[in-house]
């Protein structure tokens, strides 16, 4: 029996469907039996456990749900108690329910996965690796990422971890024997005397495994965007949809891959198409009002930028920059303490613009000093086209909402 696990926090009701995704596609390739271990708190409805169980029905596969909040309440208000800021305004808490896997799933051998993955390929192949008396194995970032990984990192920079050396955290095999019972609490106050650490539980796992894990091949965590710029044809790899890559495009490869999927789970029903048609009309309404803010704002030269050294000439030529507008160079891990001073010396004056890697997560930091989107700030990728280097794509949001 091959066991898969998923950390599941739906605050909203429409995260599981993804988690539905990526089972369909491990069951979908899988020849041998599968349990899926769903980590789950009281966020996941009635209606989203059955469709679970409904879709390992439907390929004759098993799921077992384990509710962390119950299971582990000591181990939740350690992590409270230890990271406030993080668990209420950064992170969802579903983020580090990979750590106790240790505590909740009576296995030797489990593998987790991030709910945006599409198996395409037979997870027997990645059960079957050899960990070599390794505690867990995982594909070094910069092969997942095509030598394209951001080297921006904490653990980088203070020379913690080396980049070659440095996982990605969406795909694990963990060799439960080789896990310590205190790992979880050891690794909370670790990030807790860490709090410089933009990517929490992976960042944990790093600085505790990143000189004793077994390497796997590339295929295992394969990243889309970087597939998708070099144009390569999908093949049997296990595809991690970082960074909201996903759209409605089905001469994409990648989309289809996602498509095709999603329509093997009860999600995808008769309700789905009612919701596409008000999420479209609501996003419609979304751009015409964004199109208003930004005729407004420039109409009062009230701009400020955050971007890297070598994207300034592009941004510069898209959004037509007037050199008295602030330009905030992202240089290294002063970079968002000198945005912040900024921000503050120009509070009510200008809005910034961000072209930061991970906005989400900087935008959860801002929100947490009292800046407010769309006032203070906001994402300049999403004024940008793919083609000149846009990031955030507005197909997620509208998947994302359904």
């Amino acid at each position: 029996m091959i066991h898969i696990c998923f950390g599941l926090h739906d605050f909203d009701g429409k995260y599981s469907k993804f988690v539905g995704t990526a089972l369909a596609s491990v069951f979908k390739n899988t020849h041998l039996g599968v349990t899926a271990h769903i980590l789950h708190d009281n966020s996941l409805t009635d209606e989203n456990r059955k469709k679970i169980s409904e879709l390992a029905e439907k390929f004759n596969q098993s799921a077992e749900f384990h509710n962390v909040a119950e299971l582990c309440p000591d181990e939740l208000t350690f992590l409270s108690e230890k990271l406030p800021d993080k668990i209420k305004t950064r992170y969802s808490i579903g983020t580090f329910y990979r750590l106790l896997i240790k505590k909740i799933i009576d296995a030797e051998k489990v593998i987790y996965l991030d709910a945006d993955i599409i198996a395409n390929l037979d997870i027997a192949t990645l059960w079957e690796q050899d960990l070599k008396d390794y505690p867990l194995a995982a594909v070094p970032e910069i092969e997942a990422s095509l030598n394209r990984m951001d080297k921006n990192k904490f653990l980088l920079n203070k020379g913690i971890v080396k980049a070659d050396n440095y996982f990605n955290a969406g795909v694990l095999i963990f060799d439960l024997n080789k896990i310590d019972e205190k790992f979880f609490k050891e690794g909370v106050e670790w990030l807790a005397e860490n709090p410089e650490c933009e990517y929490v539980d992976q960042d944990i796992l790093n600085a505790f495994f990143s000189e004793k894990y077994f390497k796997l091949m590339p295929k295992f965590n394969s990243f889309v965007a970087e597939n998708r710029a070099w144009n390569l044809p999908a093949a049997k790899k296990i595809y991690h949809c970082l960074n909201r890559c996903l759209g409605f495009d089905l001469n994409d490869e990648y989309n289809r891959l996602f498509m095709e999927n999603f329509a093997l789970t009860p999600w995808f029903n008769f309700d789905i198409i009612a919701k596409f048609g008000e999420q479209l009309r609501k996003e419609h309404e979304q751009h015409i009002t964004l199109a208003q803010w930004m005729m407004k704002l420039c109409n009062d030269h009230h701009r400020a930028f955050f971007l890297y050294r070598e994207d300034i000439w592009a941004v510069r030529s898209i959004f037509n920059i007037g050199y008295s507008e602030p330009i905030i160079e992202i240089s290294g891990e002063n970079s968002l303490d000198t945005l912040l001073k900024k921000m503050r010396d120009l509070y009510g004056r200008k809005v910034f613009f961000l072209f930061y890697p991970n906005y989400e997560r900087l935008a959860d930091l801002l929100r947490g000093y009292g800046f407010k989107e769309f006032k203070d700030f906001v994402n300049g990728r999403i004024f940008m086209t793919q083609e000149q280097g846009g990031s955030t794509f507005p197909e997620y949001n509208f998947i994302r909402a359904l």
